[in-house]
């Protein structure tokens, strides 16, 4: 019986644990509460008054379909590879053509030590609905 409750008890822990953890994530990622969103029109005022902005599309099936002015296409899964050959003192721009994505993924430049990143609120239909 012993077993048994210890076993339960596990169960209910690690649960309780994952509910917690979703719930974090969730709400970072969809609440817009992230100093790291810009809107469009934010983005664009970025774009405007900034040199050296990289900006990255994570949609490798989109990107072909539209995307913003001189983005490049970085798949999200590809970043941990790639962030040695990227500069850390350029501002980065991250978006994609679903949500979460461009937040997950700013938040990996950022552990990685970049410091100007930010991530487009909306993403890609945000920018087409706005023209900027």
């Amino acid at each position: 019986m012993k077993a048994s409750h210890v076993m339960v008890f596990y169960a209910i822990f690690f649960i309780i644990t994952a509910v917690v953890v979703a719930g974090f994530t969730y709400k970072q990622t969809t609440s817009g509460v992230s100093s790291m969103w810009l809107t469009p029109q934010e983005a664009k005022e970025l774009l405007d008054k900034t040199t050296n902005v990289v900006i990255i599309d994570l949609s490798p099936r989109y990107y072909d379909k539209g995307h913003l002015p001189g983005a490049v296409n970085l798949p999200k899964s590809t970043i941990p590879a790639t962030v040695s050959s990227l500069d850390k003192n350029a501002t980065y721009l991250v978006y994609s053509h679903w949500t979460g994505a461009p937040l997950s993924a700013a938040e990996l430049l950022k552990d990685a030590g970049f410091k100007n990143v930010y991530a487009l609120k909306g993403n890609f239909g945000a920018w087409v609905d706005q023209s900027v």
